[in-house]
């Protein structure tokens, strides 16, 4: 159940028994939201394995005829572009475009510790990203309350309250008595 925000201690409800309907209520409520989510789910998983098929059979025809076609154009590529980098056709626009720039190792014989150490030794330590933080769950159980706040932390820990229906207690009852829904 999402959070709200803290309520005043102000109520406007009266008794302890309007207090339990009221929870009863939420459960109902909860329980008949997740038979309307299981629902659409089960209708979006009855589509997709609709169209699944479908969809990924014209994406394998797509991707078989872009390769015929990436492949045709780089043989020919200064018949199609001359000096430019994209053509034409009364349907579609193709060309040859550039990725980001990715930064890869020189080859086989490097490894990213390597890198960091050959910058290091070359007195390029601009280069070198140096992360600290602190480790907040070590610091949670290990340092008592005195010595966090010695550091400048303390542990706060909010209070919640809750409602979870009780699913085989509820799960025979009908949700509703009058079949209208559930008021709160």
């Amino acid at each position: 159940m999402p959070k709200t925000n803290r309520l005043k201690p102000e109520a406007d409800i009266a008794t302890r028994a309007e207090f339990e309907t009221v929870l009863d209520n939420i459960a109902n409520a909860q329980l008949e939201r997740d038979a309307l989510v299981l629902e659409r789910d089960n209708e979006l998983l009855q589509i997709r394995e609709e169209f699944d098929p479908k969809i990924n059979a014209m994406n394998d025809r797509m991707n078989a005829l872009l390769l015929r076609a990436e492949r045709f154009a780089a043989i020919h590529r200064d018949e199609l572009f001359g000096k430019l980098k994209s053509s034409a056709t009364a349907l579609t626009t193709y060309g040859f475009r550039l990725g980001n720039p990715i930064l890869k190792l020189l080859n086989r014989k490097w490894s990213w510790e390597q890198v960091l150490e050959a910058l290091k030794a070359k007195s390029l330590v601009q280069f070198v990203i140096a992360k600290e933080t602190p480790d907040k769950d070590a610091m949670k159980t290990q340092l008592d309350d005195a010595q966090l706040a010695e550091v400048g932390c303390r542990i706060d820990q909010a209070e919640a309250f809750f409602v979870e229906p009780k699913r085989d207690a509820i799960a025979d009852r009908r949700l509703v008595s009058d079949g209208k829904g559930v008021g709160i």
